[in-house]
């Protein structure tokens, strides 16, 4: 199975052919066109208005033209056009991989964190892409793909009762308010009382 995707994974990467080289100038243009901090965003925008057909092809662009002209925001555009669309994550990921090659465990992480259904994916077709940060990648991404997430909306059951006595349960210390004491004692060096 990993072998299939990542057999599909490089083979759709190359569908970036797809588009005229005219619309890929003017992708280049829009995503480069902006601030380094809004490119995550700026390629996350296109690949979501991107025809169906096109959205892989719109995405390697933008991935591949910021990743040789700003390595250093490849992981936050990976991420950024991740979340926008889980099913890319493994195609983005080979395709800046192959750019940005010494970068390659962070771009698997940021694409395995925001799309954590295809963590595995991810891995597989990043570590053959560049077979030399294969050990890294796995070791770099394993976390990720083993945590448990928060938003399997399941509880662990249990039962919540609200009290106003400590955890431990010992009744020597509860939580009402302090009385006042009956015969007051002088503690040494306190301020006089008045």
């Amino acid at each position: 199975m990993a072998a299939l995707s990542v057999a599909l994974a490089t083979f759709t990467v190359t569908t970036a052919n797809a588009l005229t080289s005219i619309q890929v100038q003017e992708i280049k243009q829009a995503v480069l066109g902006v601030p380094v901090p809004e490119m995550p965003a700026k390629a996350a925008e296109l690949v979501n208005k991107a025809e169906k057909r096109d959205r892989q092809a719109v995405a390697v662009t933008a991935v591949r033209a910021i990743a040789q002209k700003h390595r250093a925001a490849t992981p936050l555009v990976i991420s950024a056009v991740s979340k926008a669309a889980p099913d890319l994550a493994p195609a983005i990921a080979v395709a800046a991989s192959e750019v940005v090659s010494d970068q390659a465990g962070s771009i698997a992480r940021a694409a395995a964190i925001s799309a954590p259904t295809h963590a595995s994916e991810i891995v597989a077709a990043v570590s053959q892409a560049v077979p030399s940060q294969a050990n890294s990648i796995s070791s770099t991404v394993a976390p990720v793909m083993t945590r448990p997430s928060a938003s399997t909306g399941t509880s662990s059951g249990g039962t919540v009762t609200i009290s106003n006595k400590p955890i431990n349960g010992s009744s020597n210390f509860p939580l009402n308010a302090p009385a006042k004491a009956a015969t007051p004692v002088s503690i040494y060096n306190a301020p006089p009382s008045t």
